[in-house]
């Protein structure tokens, strides 16, 4: 474990660090996140994004479960972007 700065939060943050010795070792971290997917959560709440072209699943967290996109610094702002300029009228250059 580490504690390192928190980029979003400006404060302190614990961060787990995993030397690898071996290749395989590398899936670790990945199968624990499933196993912790499958175990600890609601499998309902695993949603696919709605952005054009996205492939990319997320855990909707939100109060209301009513997430839409993996990112809205990313696929939610070209939505929003590409809905504003549908209703003004402009072409997607």
């Amino acid at each position: 474990m580490e504690v390192a700065a928190d980029p979003e939060g400006g404060g302190l943050r614990l961060r787990r660090v995993e030397p690898f010795a071996a290749p395989d070792q590398l899936l670790q971290p990945i199968a624990r996140a499933m196993a912790e997917l499958l175990c600890d959560e609601r499998f309902e709440w695993v949603r696919a994004c709605e952005g054009h072209a996205c492939t990319l699943m997320f855990l909707d967290r939100t109060k209301t479960h009513s997430r839409r996109w993996c990112s809205m610094a990313s696929c939610g702002n070209r939505a929003k972007a590409a809905a504003h300029r549908a209703r003004r009228g402009l072409s997607a250059s």
